[in-house]
């Protein structure tokens, strides 16, 4: 028997979480030596680890269950810092009103520390802030009933593997072959898509089913994305919420480039945004500090030759650590032996970025990136 359907009383709660998780890179486990048995382990293929409180409840009074989301959050950060790791907090209702989830949100903006959370609900509603998973999501108000809200058709949600996927089905259009890590193919089922992507064949058939609903897949003898405009003006809005980000400077004033280029053959770390954009020969943005892309954004601040930059002091280089690590890494290509994040996920990061970014944007979707996200596709 599974040990957390055996443990947590709450299964219903439970095996909608594992549902949210299978097959995005996280594993669920019950919290060793916890007494609690709503404490879960949660780990990521890419070393997160996180421990996650669930909290269930039958009925959505949002008093109830902003008093209890508190507890958790206070839970959740004593037993994570037990166990050296971030804490979490899940939560499982009966129903889950718009209101209801605003206020949990603007509670945890006021009292919370960034940690990862995530509403589910018996009636479809689901708001997720986690590594890789960023959406909000409430049923059709015409479907009351939670029969109807099961027959819905799927939704099209940029979960980590699923952007992979996407970059995998467009990845035959870029008309360069050393611009992202990703065989120039067309695929016809399912199955070649998910062997390719390293995922199961039923999350490339969940990506495929969605992408059909809202009119963005055409299958014929292969797999093709239409209506790519729409599409990419959906992707990029997944890319609004600003990443972390630390700014650095180097311990020594000599050649920054210079210095740059060796911490990223030494150190774990991606060439990013604009500084990604010139590497891959596609650069139109000056004068902004290039951006490193790190798995871990707090072991990445100690690295020996950097120091964070002092206020109102230009930095170096920022410091960044992806909201998507996944579909991130499995892209990047090699420039005079430094990581350098793929022409697509370039772009995605630029879209959103202040100084400059929709015009570095619009100038690959409207270049480089015409047939394969712009109105030529």
């Amino acid at each position: 028997m599974d040990p957390l359907l055996h443990t947590l009383p709450e299964s219903r709660g439970l095996c909608a979480f594992r549902e949210l998780f299978e097959d995005t890179g996280w594993r669920m486990s019950v919290a060793a030596g916890s007494d609690h048995p709503e404490d879960i382990l949660l780990s990521s293929d890419h070393g997160q680890a996180y421990y996650a409180v669930l909290k269930s409840f039958n009925e959505g009074r949002s008093d109830r269950v902003t008093a209890l989301f508190a507890q958790a959050l206070l839970e959740a950060r004593v037993r994570a810092k037990k166990s050296h790791v971030r804490p979490a907090v899940l939560i499982w209702v009966g129903s889950a009103s718009r209101s209801l989830v605003e206020r949990l949100v603007d509670f945890h903006k006021e009292y919370g520390d960034g940690e990862p959370i995530a509403v589910l609900s018996m009636d479809g509603a689901r708001y997720v802030q986690f590594p890789g998973l960023h959406f909000f999501e409430r049923p059709d108000a015409s479907t009351s009933s939670h029969r109807a809200s099961h027959s819905a058709p799927p939704r099209l949600v940029f979960s980590d593997r699923f952007q992979w996927m996407l970059k995998l089905l467009l990845a035959v259009d870029i008309k360069r072959e050393d611009l992202i890590a990703a065989d120039p193919v067309r695929y016809r089922t399912a199955t070649e898509l998910a062997r390719a992507a390293g995922v199961s064949t039923m999350t490339a058939t969940r990506l495929l089913n969605a992408l059909k609903a809202e009119g963005f897949l055409e299958s014929t003898t292969f797999l093709t994305i239409v209506r790519r405009r729409q599409l990419a003006e959906r992707w990029k809005a997944e890319y609004r919420k600003p990443a972390l980000a630390l700014p650095m400077k180097f311990l020594s004033p000599a050649a920054p480039d210079e210095q740059l280029r060796k911490l990223l053959k030494k150190e774990t770390g991606f060439l990013g945004l604009f500084a990604a954009a010139k590497a891959l020969g596609y650069g139109h943005v000056q004068g902004v500090p290039p951006t490193v892309w790190v798995p871990n954004l707090m072991a990445a601040e100690d690295w020996r030759p950097l120091r964070r930059a002092r206020e109102a002091e230009r930095p170096d280089l920022i410091l960044q650590q992806p909201s998507f690590p996944q579909t991130l890494q499995r892209g990047v290509v090699l420039r005079d032996g430094v990581a350098v994040t793929d022409i697509l996920q370039t772009w995605l990061d630029v879209s959103a970025h202040p100084a400059r970014g929709a015009e570095q944007a619009a100038e690959l979707e409207h270049g480089i990136l015409a047939n394969v996200i712009g109105d030529s596709a």
